[in-house]
């Protein structure tokens, strides 16, 4: 395994190691495929449970992976359904996967019903399975490779089998199935070399949610396939193992109660929970963004840049076509390393467009070690970022000053985190941090004081005490 890196002071024991398998992430400049998929100015988003969805077509996603493949990198499409939103509930890595997905689209009807009662209605249910055949037609057309991954080989075969049939001349790279096992026991090398062997354009990941998005997101960095996307059961329809439902029960919301009654031991109780997690959180979500006072002003936003922070100022209703201004602004910061405080002082509404775009792009921040900070936000408007569940994910401050201060304090932020055997160990400024775990005391190498430190990110908290000369 490698060693760590050698800008780590030499207190730090010489036999730590980092995971082969733990995701790393950049700690200084943003690189510019990372600053153009920060916040998507060519499409909107809408905030359904926490999870941002692209509002986007077919014929949208298919313009999206074309300029990809032309760009090279690593993009992460998501096909969300409400298992996906219930899910992410429940677990904060799967949330903060979807926060950061370079695009998450709806897979179920209930997230388009929820965009309508949202005042923010979704162009169209776009699912994974429909994406395939697609994307299949697309590599007959163009040549881009596909490679396979997931399910069972007999399944891979026969999909691969389907396409060739179906599009001639398409491109099935190769295909892989790995031994079934928990995500932290899968033979990732074996994966990653199969993969890298062929070097695809597009690839196509089944291992189901959400551990085909976790694995995504976990080898972001080594992967350098430019399209990767988590399609679910798509391989089983290919290869008829699995039917799908007809099409009148997709287009009316009905195709769980085919899948249910295909698999009914397996699905039943996935279904059950999905439906009271929507009734338990959906309904306030609802209610809190509409009891909202829409101003009838037009809204107007203001930039100024202090330092290393640009400061934006919002009056009037946060939605619509300044949220569009808004994401281009965000995306010149993050290219020039800047930070972020957006001042809602002067806006009593912050439409669920908004709170998608605010979602993605504090995850994309805290990815590249930025700071978005929100400030002077009304009642209603801070209900409205609990109950979507967005709020825990949103810095904020009482006043813009407030928020500068607390950048300036946090720029002794940890210069280097990485992940090592269950351990986090981290340098402030001159002293070395090492986390008990990811939750419990961090004590500098020195012994001499200890930092609470709950959270991998709440060592934000511990370089400011640091930095304040308070420490415990």
């Amino acid at each position: 395994m490698p060693k760590l890196k050698q800008n780590f002071e030499s207190s730090v024991d010489q036999d730590v190691t980092t995971s082969a398998y733990t995701e790393q992430r950049p700690f200084q400049g943003v690189s510019p495929i990372e600053a153009r998929t920060s916040a998507p100015a060519d499409s909107s988003l809408v905030s359904v449970m926490g999870v941002p969805i692209d509002n986007v077509s077919m014929s949208d996603v298919l313009e999206k992976v074309q300029e990809w493949i032309a760009e090279g990198g690593f993009h992460q499409i998501a096909t969300a359904n409400t298992d996906f939103l219930i899910n992410s509930i429940l677990d904060d890595e799967l949330e903060e996967v979807l926060s950061r997905c370079d695009m998450v689209l709806a897979d179920g009807m209930p997230l388009v019903w929820t965009s309508i009662l949202k005042g923010n209605r979704l162009k169209e249910r776009v699912t994974g399975s429909d994406m395939v055949p697609k994307l299949a037609e697309l590599s007959a057309r163009h040549g881009h490779r596909l490679f396979l991954l997931g399910s069972t080989q007999q399944n891979l075969d026969r999909a691969a089998a389907w396409m060739k049939a179906t599009y001639p001349g398409v491109n099935v790279a190769g295909s892989y199935s790995p031994a079934f096992a928990s995500l932290d026991d899968m033979d990732h090398e074996a994966m990653l070399a199969e993969i890298e062997a062929v070097n695809p354009d597009i690839l196509l990941v089944a291992f189901g949610n959400p551990k085909q998005e976790k694995w995504l997101s976990m080898h972001r960095n080594r992967l350098n396939v430019p399209v990767c996307i988590g399609i679910g059961a798509s391989f089983d329809f290919l290869a008829g193992s699995v039917k799908r439902a007809p099409i009148w029960m997709q287009h009316t919301g009905l195709e769980w109660a085919y899948r249910v009654a295909q698999e009914p031991s397996r699905l039943a109780r996935r279904y059950m929970k999905n439906a009271l997690g929507l009734a338990m959180h959906l309904p306030l979500e609802l209610a809190t963004v509409a009891a909202q006072v829409k101003q009838y002003s037009l809204p107007q936003m203001t930039v100024e840049d202090t330092g290393c922070v640009r400061v934006m100022r919002v009056t009037g209703n946060f939605t619509g076509p300044v949220t569009k201004r808004f994401a281009e602004e965000t995306q010149l910061a993050l290219a020039s390393g800047a930070n972020i405080v957006l001042d809602l002082s002067g806006s009593t509404y912050v439409g669920s467009d908004a709170l998608g775009l605010l979602i993605r792009i504090a995850a994309r921040f805290r990815y590249c070690r930025r700071e978005l900070w929100l400030t002077g936000l009304r009642p209603l408007v801070i209900r409205a970022l609990r109950t979507s569940r967005s709020g825990a994910a949103i810095r904020t401050a009482p006043k813009v000053a407030d928020a500068l201060r607390r950048i300036a304090l946090s720029a002794a932020v940890p210069s280097v985190m990485e992940f090592s055997r269950g351990f986090m160990v981290a340098r402030v400024e001159s002293r070395t941090i090492r986390p008990f775990r990811e939750r419990g005391i961090a004590r500098p190498a020195s012994g001499r004081h200890s930092v609470l430190a709950d959270r991998p990110y709440s060592l934000t908290v511990a370089a400011e005490r640091v930095a304040a000369g308070r420490l415990d």
